[in-house]
């Protein structure tokens, strides 16, 4: 839900190990004791530091030297840095870094017996000549540093860490080290830069920054719009986002340099605003009095586009609802499927939402801080499940009451608070727009996504939709695509300039320009271990080679079905919370050589392939059980065990079994009972099954400081404490229960 973007990893700060190195001691803060203080510690961190991930290691290196006074050296490694980012990001990989580049060219002409301040302004222009007009767009973010809030870091860790103490963790003096140097270079050069840059912006954009826009109902809609100088009348790009932020300007501006008009759109009460903040409720309507108001400007031709990812994915389907016929096409990047897959996931909540609520309802931009404080609500997340309070305390354990995380637990079924958000099935039937979707194996909201999608292809036969999918995050999805994902290294074929791809389809519809390239079908895929990217007329293609595997009562995944009327028996303490933090503490990785704790939960295995397969589609099935409760809250992991022994997460499902029929429709379970769900909603993937590789399937129950816990007594689940846990959970797979594996006809 968060939005990510690729240009905030020049300040992501690396894992490494809490190795200790040995320091001078820092007697002195006064400026001359600082700097010479700093120069012997980027030594002694050049000595030992090391990263696996190439782009986290180079871009550490390249300060540290910067520090070290080894100016050469750090260009060079700041061009490694760029030089990954070249094929997914071209515009950002020749801007990113720029505010040290020209600084350190600066410094270099200076020894030559210019002024500084002449030789920066002379640097800065060369620089700024040599990029795309999309890069030189996104240089005003990289000089946007405030300097008290720097400098009180610095003196805050120098008095912490390293006043007097002669060893520090080196990850300790990496921090100090990166933000000494963002200081330094912010503080001698960002005085020049910032006034030169914005008087050659306003050379080719009229910015229109602060307008309100009176809907027909009396709201007013907070609007930003950048125009192209170079174009009378254009197409309007539309994005409306609820992260509302100074430097959004920015990114209206890079739209803008692609030769269209853009608008963006804050979410009723953001920005400007005067309303209640209030996610999800109004975008249906006030979008579409922002593209009222775009068509009858002078320089609009008429037309209107939309992009964006996750909220800003959700919004253009909700815009959808009723559609504007100025509204040409929109591109839905990773977007969030309200009452979905957020802020519940078949129908469980997660404890993430009030954690997102305060980053986005606090401020009328967004509450950075708060929200990135992990620390904080993890702890949080943590004396929730272990107090064994109800699911609808988590606010006030927070410290904060938040009617709207309440508001939102009143509705615990997709009922028509959630469908009155975003398209149903007669509005789908009536979207006759072409759409590109974006999302990716590893994304959080690929369920919602993908939702979309099939709806739309399902309720309207004439669908002009197109699909990518990769082995993306949430910020790859948005075309943030980083070489390294959660662990996995993704193939090179994966690393494609999809933001290039997505103006290209813009061109394509709202100028007549041709087809992007890259599309080779409706569903444009990446099978992970193949290298190879991959097409299909539709998601049924996926289904027409299913496996089906029973749950054998060995513990096997059988594809066969043994005598019938054998379960297997797991039991679950509900009260049991000694397991916190071993979940809290568990990494996401995708690849792991360990699985967390399966206390709860069942494990059945494939025999090994004796060939290489590929698996590509999203995995479904048929779960027969008797279980001691009214409810219970399932949870699945398909893993591929490799060769060499290590877990490999292919694809997920959580769901409440009461709603597994009908997510709009509680039914309850009879206790002891057989009952039989359907498994749906579980995540795509495509991906080479390695020979020798066996799958295996985790089945048990949610129990989890990040989801609602479901005690199972019928109650509203949101209300029940650990009070009511009663006796264990027993829960009987009968081995009759299947799951179907899409795989790959060769």
């Amino acid at each position: 839900m968060k939005k990510k973007l690729l240009l905030c990893f020049l300040f992501f700060y690396s894992l490494i190990s809490s190795q200790r190195i040995g320091i001078d001691l820092l007697q002195s803060t006064d400026s001359t004791g600082v700097t010479n203080f700093m120069h012997r510690l980027a030594l002694k961190i050049e000595e030992s530091y090391t990263a696996n991930d190439k782009s986290v290691y180079y871009d550490d290196l390249f300060r540290i030297n910067m520090v070290s006074g080894k100016q050469k050296l750090a260009l060079e490694r700041l061009d490694s840095v760029r030089s990954l980012y070249l094929t997914s990001n071209p515009d950002v990989a020749h801007a990113m870094g720029t505010q040290y580049e020209v600084y350190m060219r600066a410094i270099s002409d200076t020894g030559h017996g210019k002024e500084f301040a002449a030789a920066y302004t002379d640097e800065l222009y060369r620089k700024y000549q040599t990029l795309s007009p999309q890069s030189q767009i996104l240089l005003p973010r990289y000089f946007d540093t405030d300097l008290p809030r720097l400098k009180k870091e610095i003196d805050d860790l120098l008095k912490s860490a390293f006043i007097r103490k002669d060893h520090v963790d080196i990850k300790t003096a990496l921090l100090l080290c990166r933000k000494y140097n963002s200081y330094h270079v912010a503080k001698q050069s960002f005085k020049y830069a910032r006034p030169l840059l914005k008087k050659w912006e306003v050379q080719k954009f009229t910015v229109q920054d602060s307008l309100l826009i009176t809907s027909k109902k009396g709201h007013d809609i907070s609007i930003r719009v950048v125009l192209n100088n170079t174009v009378k009348k254009g197409s309007a790009i539309v994005v409306n986002t609820i992260y509302s932020q100074p430097d959004d300007i920015n990114d209206a501006k890079e739209i803008a340099s692609r030769g269209y008009m853009c608008v963006y759109i804050n979410t009723r009460g953001k920005f400007l605003g005067h309303h209640k903040i209030e996610p999800f409720e109004h975008e249906h309507e006030d979008i579409n009095e922002v593209i009222d108001w775009i068509v009858k400007q002078p320089w609009s031709n008429g037309k209107v586009g939309m992009i964006g990812g996750s909220y800003l994915g959700f919004s253009q389907w909700a815009a959808t609802k009723k559609l504007h016929p100025a509204l040409k096409t929109i591109i839905p990047q990773v977007a969030v499927g309200i009452g979905i897959d957020y802020p519940m996931q078949n129908n469980i909540f997660m404890s993430y939402m009030l954690q997102w609520l305060d980053y986005v309802t606090g401020t009328t931009t967004i509450n950075q801080e708060s929200f990135s404080d992990r620390k904080k609500w993890m702890k949080i997340y943590r004396d929730w499940y272990t107090s064994g309070r109800p699911f609808n305390q988590l606010d006030a354990i927070s410290g904060k009451k938040d009617m709207l995380f309440q508001r939102w637990l009143q509705h615990p079924s997709y009922d028509h608070y959630w469908q009155n958000m975003a398209p149903v099935k007669e509005d789908f039937a009536k979207i006759n727009i072409p759409v590109l979707t974006t999302t990716g194996y590893f994304d959080d909201d690929q369920i919602g996504a993908l939702t979309y999608y099939r709806n739309h292809v399902r309720y309207n036969k004439q669908a002009d939709h197109y699909l990518i999918i990769g082995p993306y995050d949430h910020g790859g999805g948005q075309g943030y695509i980083k070489s390294t994902i959660a662990g996995l290294a993704i193939d090179s074929a994966a690393n494609i300039n999809l933001k290039e791809v997505c103006f290209q389809w813009f061109d394509y519809i709202l100028e007549g320009k041709k087809k992007p390239a890259f599309l080779k079908d409706r569903i444009n895929y990446e099978v992970i271990g193949k290298n190879v990217w991959k097409s299909a007329g539709s998601m049924d293609e996926f289904d027409e080679h299913k496996r089906k595997y029973y749950l054998d009562e060995k513990m096997k995944l059988s594809p066969s079905q043994n005598r019938s009327g054998y379960f297997s028996t797991l039991k679950v303490d509900l009260k049991d919370r000694s397991d916190a933090d071993r979940i809290l503490k568990y990494p996401s990785d995708i690849i792991t050589d360990s699985l967390p704790g399966t206390n709860n939960y069942l494990s059945y295995t494939t025999d090994p392939f004796h060939e290489a397969t590929e698996i590509t589609g999203a995995f479904s099935g048929t779960l027969r059980f008797a279980v001691n409760k009214k409810d219970c809250d399932i949870s699945m992991n398909l893993y591929e065990v490799l060769p060499d022994g290590k877990y490999f997460l292919l694809s997920n499902y959580i769901g409440r079994a009461s709603y597994a029929e009908d997510p709009a429709n509680r039914k309850l379970l009879v206790p002891h009972a057989i009952t039989t769900i359907p498994v749906k909603n579980t995540t795509f993937i495509s991906k080479k099954i390695e020979k020798g590789s066996r799958l295996m399937l985790l089945l048990g129950i949610n129990k989890n400081p990040s989801w609602q816990i479901n005690y199972g007594t019928g109650k509203e689940v949101s209300e029940e404490s650990i009070e009511d846990a009663g006796e264990p959970l027993e829960i009987k797979w009968y081995n009759d229960s299947c799951i179907e594996i899409p795989f790959s006809k060769e």
